[in-house]
């Protein structure tokens, strides 16, 4: 199998620890088509997005929680979910939450330090900061006294891992929540998510601005629905409209 995956996609990163944790063997390939362009990815993505699986037979899966789903049914052992119906609705909730909440209030931290110059940037970066806090807060409460969110180390543990060490980065003292601190450090532990961490860490110390990880060659940045909805609740509306008028936003699949 090949996986297209990204050091600094979080839904990539979920999926190559899923992969790594059932022992299951794949070639990686590093793209991320809006900002390298490479049309193999477009290719077998209708949005030329990671992560994308692509089977032995040339068959293909895309979107991370799909993926996610597919693995589990083909590689079932160790498990990703938990056997008990409700804990695995909780898995995917909590998946969910990291999916579209937490890589939101990123997604609008970090445009706010790309364009630290607009009006609105201070103001984005505070948004984003107490929502972070209140987020972090629904992960302490679905964390409560376990080791790991559903019991056992689940899908849900790998989709949080992705965002929760990133509080410090955005001002947020992960100290402020001293179960999801405890938890970081026993997911540091397993050695898929050590793995993980050190390909994000070198990717990120090889970075020379924020514009590299944001900005395509046109100087395009990827948008897509959360992301979307995240400045316009806040009021950051004006922001939006400039970046749209501009000719700065990319929606897949219009990636071209």
């Amino acid at each position: 199998m090949k996986l297209f995956t990204y050091a600094t996609s979080p839904y990539a990163r979920k999926v190559r620890m899923a992969l790594d944790y059932k022992g299951v063997s794949y070639e990686p390939f590093e793209r991320c088509y809006s900002l390298d362009r490479k049309e193999d990815l477009r290719c077998v993505s209708l949005r030329a997005e990671v992560p994308t699986l692509v089977l032995d037979d040339g068959r293909t899966i895309t979107d991370s929680t799909i993926i996610s789903e597919y693995i589990e049914e083909v590689y079932p052992e160790p498990p990703l979910y938990p056997k008990d119906p409700y804990e695995r609705a909780r898995v995917r909730t909590i998946e969910d939450l990291c999916d579209r909440s937490f890589d939101a209030v990123g997604f609008g931290f970090w445009l706010s330090v790309l364009r630290e110059q607009a009006p609105e940037s201070q103001a984005m970066k505070q948004a984003a900061a107490d929502e972070l806090r209140r987020l972090l807060a629904v992960l302490e409460r679905e964390l409560g006294d376990r080791n790991f969110f559903c019991g056992e180390v689940s899908l849900a543990d790998f989709a949080a891992i992705c965002y929760v060490p990133g509080a410090k980065t955005m001002g947020v003292n992960l100290g402020e929540f001293a179960r999801l601190q405890a938890w970081t450090g026993r997911m540091r532990r397993i050695s898929v998510v050590a793995a993980d961490q050190e390909r994000i860490g070198k990717a990120m110390a090889e970075l020379r601005s924020i514009a590299d990880e944001f900005e395509g060659p046109d100087g395009r940045v990827h948008w897509r629905d959360s992301r979307l909805e995240w400045p316009i609740r806040h009021g950051f509306i004006d922001l939006v409209a400039r970046e749209f008028h501009a000719g700065k936003m990319m929606f897949p699949p219009d990636a071209s």
